[in-house]
């Protein structure tokens, strides 16, 4: 059998490459891509500038890309065959999870990978898209063990609306949004949120103090992948000791969860660094590979896509076919107005 990959050749240049597939192995699984996520950590990729790659001992690190690469890691799919040993998967089971190469026709994996069978369900199985839902999830975890019952979110984008919707149904009373467009401030509130702010023309700071009675937020998320919405962050986040005053009570360090990859050209300012030190937040990377078991975050995921919890089908407002992968690219480069999330349907 033969599958079709995508591979980028050059700085935003995509060939479609028809190569023949191994024997399937005894403990491998053949997967029909139905869709595959759009996802802005592939994009560095598709610019040629920085990947995740393995050093020569073997441990992942970042590094140049130099084409041509395979590219995605956001897959569903239909599994068409199994080999002789596998147990976890059987012919025509729907699955998602996170593995690499995944713009690509078929794709053959292990039955080790990250992958998780879906249950049934009423909704679009292409748009149950398991490794951003499994990434909420992992914060969502992070948030409870925190004990926060005040939580931000910068940036109003799929992942944070995401969260909102988790965050509510974990039952967090106060979950307070910030952006700088009303319309995602909008969706926001459908999305879960409590209160929202425009940082960009509301006095978000003396909002958020009145909010909480002086106290500021248990934990603030940032996704909008800019040093600014991390001051946002710190600005928001609470004291360890009260107004932060040297002789202050001692509260308890606040949280920001960081989950943005900052690829951009930005410098740190002073104002920035001396929020870090007087509000002495615990800032935690919350990227997947912090989570205790990435695939039970998965599972949980799509289960509670399934119930409406995690609702990502709502949020994908851009569809392209699998020949016209460079303009979703595109749309991640420079978004449309009023995108949130692309898919690649096959």
């Amino acid at each position: 059998m033969n599958t079709v990959s995508a591979i980028v050749t050059g700085c935003r240049k995509i060939e479609f490459v028809e190569e023949k597939l191994p024997a399937l192995g005894e403990h491998d699984v053949l997967i029909k891509t139905d869709a595959v996520g759009l996802c802005h950590t592939d994009l560095p990729i598709y610019l040629c500038q920085q990947y995740f790659g393995t050093s020569k001992h073997g441990y992942r690190e970042s590094q140049q890309v130099v084409p041509p690469v395979k590219i995605g890691h956001e897959p569903v799919g239909t599994v068409i065959e199994v080999g002789s040993a596998v147990t976890r998967f059987a012919p025509g089971d729907k699955v998602s999870g996170n593995y690499t190469q995944a713009f690509t026709t078929y794709r053959i994996v292990p039955d080790t990978a990250l992958l998780v069978k879906l249950p049934e369900m009423d909704r679009d199985h292409r748009f149950c898209i398991a490794e951003p839902m499994g990434c909420v999830t992992n914060i969502l975890h992070k948030v409870l063990q925190y004990g926060a019952r005040s939580v931000g979110l910068v940036g109003c984008g799929y992942m944070n609306l995401m969260m909102m919707s988790a965050l509510r149904d974990a039952g967090i009373e106060t979950i307070v949004a910030f952006d700088i467009l009303d319309s995602k401030l909008s969706l926001a509130k459908e999305f879960g949120a409590t209160h929202t702010f425009n940082s960009a023309r509301e006095d978000y700071v003396e909002g958020t103090y009145q909010l909480t009675g002086g106290k500021f937020l248990d934990c603030v998320i940032e996704m909008c992948g800019s040093l600014n919405g991390l001051f946002t962050a710190c600005r928001t986040v609470k004291f360890s000791r009260t107004n932060g005053q040297l002789d202050g009570e001692y509260n308890g360090r606040g949280y920001i969860v960081i989950t943005s990859v900052y690829s951009g050209l930005e410098t740190m300012s002073v104002e920035l660094a001396n929020e870090i030190v007087l509000r002495a937040p615990i800032l935690d990377a919350a990227h997947p590979m912090s989570g205790e078991s990435m695939l039970q975050n998965d599972v949980e995921a799509v289960e509670d896509y399934a119930r409406g919890v995690i609702p990502m089908d709502r949020l994908v407002t851009h569809t392209t076919s699998f020949e016209r992968l460079a303009e979703g690219f595109d749309w991640m480069e420079h978004p449309p107005e009023g995108y949130l999330k692309g898919v690649v349907l096959f």
